[in-house]
């Protein structure tokens, strides 16, 4: 008979075998591209958690810059574009058009900079950006990062869309995981953000392949475990040098103040901080400062960021729009050294190797300063009366308008109206009197202290309204973030306070003088240094410090010029002091707080009417502040240990969990009960119960030498088949103890601890390594 081609089967004089019946299932297991029920695979959870890493991480970033409303909006119009789009094209079309939203959007990013800065861009500049990217460049630094992540984020996100569509979830999983590695090697993706991409690549991967009910619940535990040790494991290994995501539930120790504060481009706000007495600089200059390394320009909530590149100082640069004094200064290393510490603003620099400059102003050194190196900063410092400055325009530059009034949007609004209660409370109208009564609100209402627990919010937020102490970087970051909320441009930056004063014009700058302050653009001036972090309190952990350092006979604190009790000569005129009784002297100088009307160090620029603080400001020093409490928490070296916070301990009980499921998983659990337990002392009870446990300790250590009990098996069958296997004779005492007390009811007291003493000698010497020595 000639085969029915539509059947597929053959007719006649037999059944008919149709092929259609059994060919039906595959055709329903193949279901279309795109079919909802691919999304409701268990697999498509593994593939949301990886991506909501990722977007996290670009909603955080659109957070600092602005823009989460653009960025919500370009994503789900991407995400669902490629779910609708899975049913309609194949793959490689998809892989073409993502492609195309990639160039277009690196295009539309690229004409979105600004013109002077895209006169930079060569192929050699963008190659070595994404090799910095790809190292620990925060997106952040980006100009226009708001744009970039509107350029990037959608086209992994169509893609995780189509894949997923397609009920391809590894595929999904993998350019979501591809994306979040890449958010991990900026540093802008933490811990957290890390974690959350392993636990997703796991399920996606894991329930993909165990894709049927029966092999899901089949090897659930197994599974689990191994979701969980990949859990521990990327929690507790740095993800990538540079990276943002630290381990989870290591202490690495309280970090000196300094060395917070030499974050390079981006610093994060830390908790508890310690002192650092060796001495770092020695600075030769006519005016007291505070010594200008760095400023910062972004604010993210829990710490900062400064944007943009470095060049090459070629010549002099400009100084302040107004009028300023000219002022050289010599800077000696006294210790390897990346910062080059100056009066603001430097104009130029000779010595020292080659000196860099950044957007802001900052002088940057492309190659540290070895010991003994000399650097001579000439700089152009800001002359101008207070009462000019209280005056000046508020017309500001639009890009230092846009770049310094920055606050994330998450920013509670309850710092803005705190601020305006603070500012009108003082009838303060210009920014200049505006930034004066928020320094002095902040310097009146909380107290200084090394010893603060890390926010878990915006740091100026919790420190303002749940806090009562912290350390400069507090201070400075609360009062910059106040100031923007009123749009007074202003910045947050870092240095070093003027320090100990050893000749007329030579200081030694230490470790612990690292400190931050804030600044407000005043327009033809410049910018104007206020200090909101209480004075005395700050100088008084310095002192107690070095103090303690040199009594300590502490290496490198001093200099041959600083050791206590070298006599400092200074002309009178300069109303200086002695320091014939050895103390370090910074805090008698180094705030300003001399009498101007007396002719001391601050009585300058024809400004004697003016107060000590409105002197100190415009020199871009601090200001003398009181006390913020009679008796402030100062802890010079941290003092007491914090309680590990939430993370840290639910990562230790993850471990622990871990353990313990791992243990009885792989039966490791129960071998070590079997060796370890009967080992263990325990209460004595009545003789019978302690005869029994004996035999009960002694049964789990002869299973796990020879074999267990079989089912039926009597105590006296089980030890004399033992017996023959080898065991030692001592079981025999145990299981007479045993049958005494279970039939005869007449075990006496000795009996029953002969039997305890037998099982633990087996125990002990079935111990490794132990063993050994006990036989």
């Amino acid at each position: 008979m000639e085969p029915d081609r539509r059947s597929g089967g053959q007719t006649g004089g037999g059944v008919a075998v149709s092929r259609d019946a059994p060919a039906r299932e595959p055709r329903a297991r193949s279901d279309p591209p795109g079919d909802d029920r691919r999304l409701a695979d268990p697999a498509a959870v593994g593939v949301a958690v990886v991506a909501a890493a990722y977007l996290a991480v670009f909603f955080e970033v659109a957070n600092v810059v602005g823009g989460t409303a653009r960025t919500a909006a370009v994503v789900a119009v991407a995400g669902l574009g490629g779910l609708a789009l899975a049913r309609v094209i194949g793959e490689r079309a998809a892989m073409i058009f993502s492609g195309g939203i990639f160039v277009a959007g690196l295009l539309a990013y690229f004409f979105a900079v600004p013109e002077s800065q895209r006169a930079l861009f060569t192929v050699r500049s963008v190659a070595l950006d994404v090799l910095a990217l790809s190292t620990g460049l925060s997106v952040l630094r980006l100009a226009l990062a708001d744009v970039w992540v509107l350029a990037v984020a959608p086209v992994p996100t169509f893609l995780v869309g189509y894949f997923a569509g397609r009920g391809r979830h590894v595929a999904a999983a993998a350019v979501a995981g591809g994306t979040l590695g890449f958010l991990v090697l900026t540093g802008d993706a933490g811990t957290g953000a890390a974690v959350a991409g392993v636990v997703g690549l796991a399920l996606a991967v894991g329930l993909s392949t165990l894709a049927t009910p029966s092999r899901l619940r089949g090897h659930a535990g197994t599974f689990a475990l191994i979701v969980a040790a990949m859990v521990v494991a990327s929690a507790t290994v740095t993800v990538v040098p540079g990276g943002a995501a630290v381990p989870l539930g290591i202490d690495r120790g309280t970090s000196t103040l300094e060395s917070s504060l030499s974050g390079d481009d981006e610093l994060e706000v830390v908790g508890s901080t310690r002192l650092s007495p060796e001495v770092r600089y020695t600075i030769e200059s006519p005016v007291e400062r505070n010594w200008h390394t760095g400023a910062y320009d972004t604010y993210t909530g829990d710490g900062w960021v400064r944007t943009g590149e470095r060049s090459a100082v070629n010549g002099t640069l400009a100084g302040p729009p107004g009028e300023s004094e000219r002022v050289e200064t010599t800077v000696t290393a006294e210790a390897e050294s990346g910062a080059l510490p100056a009066p603001w603003k430097p104009v130029g620099a000779s010595g020292g190797g080659t000196v860099e400059v950044d957007e802001r102003g900052s002088l940057r050194l492309a190659e540290p300063l070895d010991l003994g190196d000399e650097v001579t900063v000439e700089s152009r410092v800001l002359d101008a009366d207070p009462a000019t400055l209280r005056n000046a325009s508020t017309d500001y530059p639009e890009a230092i308008e846009e770049r310094y009034t920055q606050l994330p949007e998450s920013t509670p609004e309850r710092v803005g109206d705190r601020t305006e209660e603070i500012v009108a409370a003082a009838g303060a109208e210009s920014p200049y009197e505006q930034a004066a009564a928020v320094e002095a609100y902040l310097r009146s209402e909380y107290a200084y202290s090394l010893t603060v627990e890390r926010p878990e919010g915006d740091v100026a937020d919790t420190f303002l309204f749940e806090m009562d102490a912290g350390y400069c970087v507090y201070f400075a970051t609360t009062m910059a973030a106040m100031l923007r909320s009123q749009g007074v441009p202003t910045r947050f930056e870092s240095g070093y306070t003027t320090g100990q004063r050893v000749g007329e014009d030579e200081y030694v700058v230490r470790g612990q003088n690292a400190h931050t302050w804030v600044s407000i653009y005043v327009p033809d001036h410049g910018w104007v240094a206020f200090d909101p972090t209480p004075s005395d309190p700050r100088d008084e952990a310095r002192d107690t410090r070095l103090a303690e350092a040199r009594a300590d006979g502490a290496e490198d604190v001093d200099t041959e010029a600083s050791t206590p009790n070298q006599t400092l000569e200074v002309d009178p005129s300069t109303g200086g002091p002695n320091t014939a009784d050895g103390g370090s002297g910074e805090n008698s100088i180094e705030n300003g707080t001399a009498d101007p009307a007396a002719g001391g160090a601050n009585a300058t620029n024809g400004s004697q009417g003016s107060s000590s603080a409105d002197i100190a400001r415009l020199e871009g020093g601090p200001a003398g502040g009181v006390s913020a409490s009679d008796s402030p928490n100062v802890e010079a070296d941290g003092g007491s240990t914090p309680l590990p916070d939430g993370g840290t301990a639910l990562y230790w009980l993850l471990v622990a969990a871990l353990g313990v499921a791992g243990a009885r998983r792989t039966g490791f659990g129960d071998g070590v009960s079997r060796r370890v337990g009967p080992v263990l002392p325990r209460l004595r009870r009545d003789p019978a119960t302690d005869a029994k446990r004996a035999f009960a300790d002694l049964e789990r250590l002869l299973a796990g030498r020879y074999r267990e009990r079989r089912p039926g098996e009597t105590p006296r069958s089980y030890v004399d088949a033992i017996r023959t296997l080898g065991a030692d004779e001592r079981v025999e005492t145990v299981a007479a103890a045993y049958e005494r007390a279970a039939y005869a009811g007449s075990v006496t007291r000795d009996e029953a601890d002969e039997a305890r003493r037998a099982v633990r000698r087996l125990a002990v010497e079935r111990l490794p390594l132990v063993g050994r020595f006990v036989r």
